[in-house]
């Protein structure tokens, strides 16, 4: 090893130890995590690095059944499904204008989408409140995905809005040629071209839902209703905390958002890559 490739070691260096240091802060959460959800509760107490004595599925078990956590999953895959479906098809059509016609008032309608992602949406909530009481939407499903859909659909526009610039106009040109309307051109040409922009939405705005515990809580009532963030709590009582079932709940529900973005890690990575190319 020449002295050239040491002194580029070196000056490597710190770079690796901030990788490293990262790594740690992350992984270290995660593996207290993984030996947690096969602990008792005294266990956890005793040794929180340790290994479980014995390795047994029964946290996932009672967690599944005494929470009816089943019930629970099956309303955030309904308000997280409903809500990104939601904000992928409202943001589309309102990006498609914004970015592919020749509007005077595009930009500044841009930048006021942009001005509600940097605006902290829990300082309305008694307006919400008041509103979603008077639509008749409090202690629904239904009314989470359009809460939902609100609150990321400013993000999905300003996303794909900036991925529809960069297109070339000569796709919907030879559209038109064609005799296709501005609906089937949207929908045939223009989002099949910017899938990777729709994964990068689709995956920020389902782990922002999946993982939201605030607006559940106000707007929810009934326990028929209540989305996975709120089961969780259930473990946790005044006297009496049953930790191991409370690491096996997490651990349960960190399972389709880890699975969602498996499936659509090749469309955010050509996004990510793509985005330097945008204007």
């Amino acid at each position: 090893m020449t002295n050239l490739d040491i002194a580029l070691h070196v000056k490597r260096l710190p770079g690796w130890m901030v990788l490293a240091l990262w790594t740690l802060v992350v992984a270290l959460p995660l593996y207290i995590l993984i030996v947690s959800c096969f602990k008792s509760t005294a266990e956890i107490y005793g040794d929180k690095f340790g290994l479980p004595t014995q390795w047994t599925l029964d946290n996932f078990v009672n967690a599944w059944t005494k929470a009816q956590f089943a019930r629970y999953m099956v309303n955030s895959f309904l308000v997280t499904g409903g809500a990104v479906a939601l904000t992928i098809i409202v943001s589309a059509m309102a990006a498609f204008p914004l970015s592919r016609y020749p509007l005077g008032w595009s930009s500044p309608l841009l930048a006021f989408f942009l001005a509600g992602v940097m605006l902290p949406i829990r300082l309305a909530s008694v307006e919400m409140f008041t509103l979603m009481k008077h639509l008749d939407l409090l202690d629904s499903r239904l009314g989470l995905v359009f809460v939902y859909t609100a609150i990321r659909i400013p993000f999905a526009v300003f996303i794909l809005a900036n991925f529809m610039r960069v297109l070339p106009r000569e796709l919907e040109e030879a559209a038109r040629l064609d005799g296709a309307k501005e609906w089937r051109i949207l929908v045939s040409i223009i989002v099949p071209t910017i899938r990777p922009a729709i994964a990068i939405v689709a995956i920020f705005t389902a782990i922002a839902v999946w993982n939201d515990f605030f607006f559940p809580l106000i707007f929810i009532f009934d326990d028929a209703y209540k989305t996975v963030p709120l089961a969780i709590t259930t473990f946790v009582g005044q006297f009496r905390t049953d930790w191991g079932m409370v690491f096996a709940s997490l651990a349960i529900s960190m399972m389709p958002v880890l699975v969602m973005y498996l499936l659509l890690a090749r469309q955010i990575r050509e996004g990510v890559g793509a985005t330097g190319g945008l204007k």
